[in-house]
């Protein structure tokens, strides 16, 4: 078997099966979907009960289903959504969302699996793990006969791409989730560090190259008032520890760690080796913790939530002298900050000389859509996942609908419409009238040809062929997406419950506080007793059984 499933994406087999398959859902998408839902209940199409076999409407009754989201920060309410108001007049499908926010979903979504008050429907927040025990259990019903039968968009995609579904299925041979997929090299590691580039040049400073110089450099943001300002509300490093994107462990990666987030785990030789026990993890956890004690990290570090940390990226003086973001607009309250104030800094160079970059090849982002054993109607659900997959809907679910935000160019390409004078970020905007990558979308290369990419785009792709001689290479990090068998999911949950915790509380504790050279061996002999070597030991079995069969 290839080394990653991801190859697929710089596929171009199937290429024509697939535009022809985008052509009919453009049309049906573009010709009148709102007066195609309200008249065009057609007694001569084939149905299944109330439902069409093919085209708009899918049922003759309106249908309400209930969906289940994980609500990111720039979303606004999925009820009042345009895009979802548009797909709901085509379809006749109602969706009634319960939206729950990030730093919840988990215990939500425990109690609903437990108290069996299971929704239709979930998109976002379920983990692999959650998929195969709940699939498992039945609570998750398989999807691959419905795609075969009633959602040929989708069939198409892994018809084109089989490495695709092979992916997504399951060990016990069942797809019981869909991806969302966008085909971009840029989506291949997640954030990059960005720098205040005004204050440098009022500094004198030149951008960073060694994580010494970047220490040097966030000395000089906090005792030189480069807002001018005349007080001392600088916050040279930002950092939010809850946030993947925007967390100090980007720059482990200068001191030789490979994958300091997510599993934390890199393979080496073919061997899997998790990272937070490695001599490198101690270097990066002291190097951060001399930031924290000079003052040069947002001593809030450990304990904003999302709102706190864009907020003082949005003040009306600027606070932030250096952070990580996927793109950084979101962070600082605008694109034009953004643009105009910072710029990407290269990966760091460590002290032994390592320069990384964290992989988390995000270019597919499983388990964005379940059908639970509670829904009554799975055929016309999947018809209504099939339907969000048609050219011109797909981009109106991820980037807002067609007119307000949208347009089509003379060559009929879509294109992202200026951002309105009364709107200061892209992400918000778009938010409010779309769920952005929130729903299980297959945006492959062929779709995204028909894209002009906006200034977003642009701006990360620069980025990323910045970045890109840096990425740890794919075979030496551990894959995102992969599935555990049931037994294996069990115990996984049992060791990660303990491990986790105490990582995160030692993590920040050493940051804080300091004794990492003094509780070094204690900490690997806790872990060791919480039964670490297991779970290194399940992820080499599973790892083997994937890329070591032939």
């Amino acid at each position: 078997m290839r080394r990653r499933w991801i190859v697929i994406l710089a596929a171009t087999a199937g290429a024509a099966a697939m535009s022809g398959c985008y052509i009919q859902g453009q049309e049906a998408g573009e010709l009148g979907g709102e007066a195609q839902a309200a008249g065009g209940f057609d007694s001569g199409r084939p149905t299944e009960g109330d439902m069409y076999i093919s085209g708009m409407p899918i049922v003759k009754e309106k249908l309400e289903l209930k969906a289940v989201v994980k609500k990111f920060a720039n979303h606004g309410d999925f009820n009042k959504m345009e895009a979802l108001k548009k797909l709901e007049a085509r379809t006749n499908i109602a969706l009634k969302w319960e939206q729950i926010p990030g730093e919840v979903f988990n215990e939500k979504k425990h109690y609903l699996f437990t108290s069996g008050q299971l929704p239709d429907l979930f998109f976002a927040g379920l983990g692999s793990i959650d998929v195969v025990q709940y699939g498992s259990q039945g609570l998750l019903i398989p999807l691959e006969r419905l795609i075969d039968q009633y959602a040929p968009n989708i069939r198409s995609v892994f018809s084109a791409y089989p490495e695709l579904k092979k992916a997504v299925t399951a060990p016990d041979g069942h797809i019981y989730s869909l991806p969302f997929l966008e085909a971009n090299d840029y989506m291949q590691y997640r954030n990059h560090l960005m720098i205040n580039k005004v204050w440098l040049d009022k500094l004198g400073l030149k951008v960073p190259e060694t994580t010494d110089e970047f220490h040097e450099v966030l000395r000089q943001f906090k005792n030189s008032d480069p807002n001018g300002n005349g007080k001392p509300d600088e916050i040279p490093f930002a950092s939010m520890f809850t946030q993947v994107s925007n967390n100090y462990r980007a720059l482990f990666n200068s001191f030789g760690v490979l994958n300091p987030d997510g599993n934390r785990m890199a393979v080496i030789g073919g061997q899997v080796r998790f990272e937070p026990v490695q001599p490198e993890y101690k270097e990066a956890v002291k190097y951060i913790r001399s930031l924290y004690t000079e003052g040069l990290m947002d001593e809030e570090a450990f304990t904003q939530d999302l709102k706190q940390y864009m907020a003082k990226g949005g003040a009306k003086e600027v606070l932030y002298g250096a952070f990580t973001a996927f793109l950084g607009d979101i962070e600082l309250g605008s694109m034009d900050r953004l643009t105009r104030e910072y710029v990407a800094v290269p990966p760091l160079k460590g002290p032994g000389g390592a320069q990384s970059w964290r992989r988390q090849d995000n270019r597919i982002v499983p388990n964005m859509f379940s059908i639970t054993s509670s829904n009554k109607h799975p055929e016309a659900t999947m018809r209504l996942i099939d339907a969000m997959n048609e050219e011109t809907t797909a981009f109106e679910l991820w980037k807002g609908p067609v007119g307000s935000h949208l347009s089509r160019t003379a060559d009929g390409k879509i294109v992202q419409n200026p951002l309105p004078a009364d709107e200061s970020n892209l992400g918000v905007w778009i938010g409010k009238a779309a769920p952005l990558n929130y729903v299980p979308l297959l945006l492959t290369e062929e779709m995204l040809g028909s894209f002009v990419p906006d200034e977003a785009s642009k701006l990360r792709n620069r980025t990323y062929e910045l970045y890109k001689p840096y990425i740890v290479k794919d075979e030496l990090t551990y894959p995102q997406m992969i599935y555990y068998t049931t037994e294996q999911t069990n115990r996984l949950k049992v060791l990660d419950a303990d491990i986790t915790s105490y990582l995160n509380k030692m993590e920040s504790r050493w940051i804080v506080e300091g004794g990492i050279d003094q509780e070094w061996e204690s900490y690997l002999a806790e872990l060791k007793m919480m039964g670490l070597d297991e779970k290194i030991e399940i992820h080499q079995q599973v790892y083997d059984a994937v890329y070591k069969s032939p």
